[in-house]
């Protein structure tokens, strides 16, 4: 039996004993690097934290569950207990072949899931190379570039591990990402990772290059059936398996000359795969052999053998987008400015696309792209106000969608029609959600918050604005803190639009304390919304989070 028909015969219950069993074999794993005497570098890891949320309202405050990983809960009352431990190293004395093993457990109360092994992978690196097995945390590729723009909100040999966990986890001002954000449970794959930069050979460091490729599965089939359960009609996936690429180029050097550019193109696909109804079983049985996989990487029509709306465009359920970013260093602040357009299939993929009748005839449609982020980061460098750090300011609209009408030419019509290309949601797949949390840009409020057992994005055309600050206040109390707030207008989908339109503002204040000289941190956070879509919830999340090393190598 293959690696991928061994996958899709696992029952749920089996999945999830073998979490258990998993997270098992990682520690002793785990314990078997550590003693292995030709690692010299490294040591064993750990980190402990809790958290709690309480509130009133029908939910928990927006921003306390968007863009953590799926660790929170909607729930206005929840709570959870998380445990991490790793290894990481070198194999060699040049610190070449580097290795990094990772079991992070959660535990807790009114969550999707009561035990989750919220991150699982093996990672093994070879100079700018990585191969990662497993599941991990990823932020979009927004925050990869504000990483690398903004300032240094600790000292690096300061607690290195609250200044990662800080940044990584606490200090983002982005909405996030429209194709990923980092919203929803990390998916289980297999990916080949240029992960930082990476200099072209003869362009002394003028161009550089960074991506990946990587293989998976959805992990949530039986969340997907009992999500469902109560809606006999909604359709409902099993065994998906996911894609994704990604190629950015970085041209410039700040160090020479002030102006600096970023771009590139993100991929994602669903494929493969069951899709059922509670009220016909089994609908359609999606194939997975190596030619499905080849597809995924070049988007090309179904096979024979699947639906006819798969053969007519393009094979699983293909989302992408382009990004770009210009900064400006100076010596008062690197401003930067940058944008993200998304696009399904080839729809919007370019400016223009080809157009048949049913006689065959072509032509050339030329649009805009309507559906875009534009934001704007200033990473303050001076001594004026040095306590903030970062300003963002973010504006998001979906509201086009390439038009509301899409039709193909037919013996009625003899035109082809684009547009309606209805975000996040398919024709055959469930949508682009994991564990219910969507995959993209939170804003597009998740499933999960539907009560009718829908997996559909009820609403996928919005307008956001978005604004946000951040910094550190050094000296005997160090404090770091974030403020966002965000305000969007949801029309709902063309196929089905809300009767009226409908709004959400979303407040959070966010303050960790990092005690000098000490390994533990603690993020004291307040939320508000005020919506006529997700309701008027109010709450405080207080998290505790204690890391150090078991032994050094």
């Amino acid at each position: 039996m293959d690696f991928i028909s061994y996958l899709r015969s696992r029952n749920d219950h089996e999945m999830r004993r073998g979490d258990i069993r998993y997270s098992i074999v990682l520690i002793i794993m785990l314990l078997t690097v550590g003693s292995n005497k030709a690692q010299e570098h490294g040591g064993l890891l750990y980190n402990v934290g809790f958290n709690s949320i309480v509130s009133n309202g029908d939910y928990a405050p927006f921003w306390f569950t968007a863009n953590r990983n799926g660790a929170s809960s909607i729930k206005k009352s929840s709570g959870y207990a998380r445990y991490g431990i790793g290894y990481n190293g070198f194999f060699d004395e040049k610190q070449q072949y580097g290795y990094n093993i990772t079991a992070d457990i959660l535990t807790g109360y009114n969550q999707t899931r009561t035990f989750a092994l919220q991150q699982a992978f093996a990672e093994f690196t070879w100079r700018w190379l990585a191969i990662t097995i497993g599941n991990k945390e990823r932020g979009s590729e927004q925050e990869y570039f504000s990483r690398e723009n903004s300032l240094e909100l600790f000292e690096r040999n300061h607690i290195q591990g609250c200044y990662k966990i800080y940044t990584e986890r606490y200090a983002s001002l982005g909405s996030g990402g429209l194709a990923f954000s980092g919203n929803s449970h990390a998916i289980p794959q297999i990916r080949i990772d240029v992960p930082e930069y990476t200099t072209i050979p003869g362009t002394a460091g003028w161009l550089k290059l960074r991506g990946h490729l990587s293989y998976g599965i959805f992990s949530d089939s039986q969340y997907q059936t009992d999500f469902t359960r109560g809606n006999p009609n909604e359709k409902y996936g099993r065994n998906i398996l996911y894609h994704s690429k990604a190629l950015f180029m970085r041209a410039g050097r700040s160090d020479k000359f002030p102006l600096t550019f970023e771009g590139g193109l993100e991929m994602h696909t669903q494929f493969g795969g069951d899709i059922y109804t509670h009220g016909q079983g089994l609908k359609v049985s999606m194939p997975h052999r190596p030619m499905d996989f080849f597809k995924a990487i070049i988007p090309l029509g179904g096979s024979d053998d699947t639906p006819t709306v798969e053969q007519t465009n393009i094979s699983g359920n293909q989302i992408g987008s382009w990004h770009a970013a210009f900064t400006l260093h100076t010596k008062c602040a690197d401003i930067r400015i940058y944008g993200e357009h998304m696009f399904e299939d080839f729809s919007q993929l370019f400016f223009f696309e080809y157009q048949q009748n049913r006689h065959g005839k072509r032509r050339i449609i030329y649009y805009p792209w309507r559906d875009i982020m534009i934001g704007v980061n200033i990473a303050n460098k001076s001594k004026f106000l040095p306590f903030v750090h970062n300003i963002r300011y973010e504006y998001l609209t979906t509201r086009d969608q390439s038009g509301a009408l899409y039709h193909d030419p037919s013996d009625y019509f003899n035109e082809q029609m684009d547009g309606c290309d209805n975000y996040y949601n398919h024709g055959i797949y469930p949508g682009w959600h994991h564990w219910g949390m969507g995959i993209g840009n939170p804003l597009i409020i998740s499933p999960i918050y539907n009560n009718n057992g829908s997996l559909q994005f009820a609403s996928n055309r919005v307008v956001a604005h978005n604004i946000g600050i951040n910094g550190f206040i050094k000296g005997y109390f160090p404090l770091a803190y974030r403020l966002n707030y965000t305000y969007s207008e949801n029309w709902g989908t063309y196929a089905n639009p809300f009767s009226s339109k409908r709004y959400t503002t979303s407040l959070l204040a966010e303050f960790t304390y990092i005690p000098n000289d000490t390994n533990w941190m603690g993020t004291l956070s307040f939320g508000c919304d005020r919506s006529s879509y997700i309701g008027n919830n109010m709450g405080l999340m207080l998290t505790f989070t204690h890391f150090g090393k078991i032994f050094d190598k």
